[in-house]
């Protein structure tokens, strides 16, 4: 896509803050909005790889989540810059594998990992990837593959468990 790198190690990063409207009566960032934080660092890979307004305007296709876990490690407070790093960590030819972290500074406050899949909005059900889009899926998802799974992915939720590690 114009104006926007294939990056070299397949990490797609980008900067945010936490808005006055992300707050909740605890005076820190609700957790409904770590998700639309997420949200951001997924439509960047989503226009790099060619699912833009005009393009669901012509094809008719987008993507939609089937799944996500989320953790809360740390707080994010009013004004504080975020990072939000997205990866492709698996793609096929209807299906994404995500895996996401907001970090402050050094400091990891949350870690995403989603499954979308490629949706037709017309006939509302799942569709393959139009053509191109699925290839820039998979050029991301190939680009990092030697830094490895992150050792928070495939968690599940339960007591006792450790924090998960990066």
């Amino acid at each position: 896509m114009p104006g926007f790198q294939m990056p070299p190690d397949g990490l797609v990063v980008i900067d945010t803050e936490v808005r006055e409207e992300w707050l909740d009566y605890n005076d820190h960032m609700n957790v409904a909005y770590y998700v639309a934080a997420f949200d951001l660092g997924v439509e960047a890979v989503k226009q790099w790889c060619g699912i833009t307004e005009a393009s669901r305007a012509a094809d008719g296709l987008s993507t939609v989540a089937l799944e996500a876990h989320i953790t809360y490690q740390n707080e994010a407070a009013r004004g504080e810059r975020l990072r939000i790093v997205t990866r492709v960590l698996d793609c096929d030819a209807k299906r994404l594998h995500w895996g996401q972290e907001m970090w402050r500074d050094t400091v990891l406050l949350s870690t995403q990992e989603t499954l979308s899949i490629s949706f037709d909005l017309k006939a509302r059900r799942s569709a393959p990837f139009g053509p191109g889009v699925g290839a820039r899926f998979a050029a991301l998802r190939d680009a990092q593959r030697t830094r490895g799974m992150p050792g928070w992915v495939g968690r599940k939720v339960a007591l006792g468990q450790a924090k998960p590690v990066t």
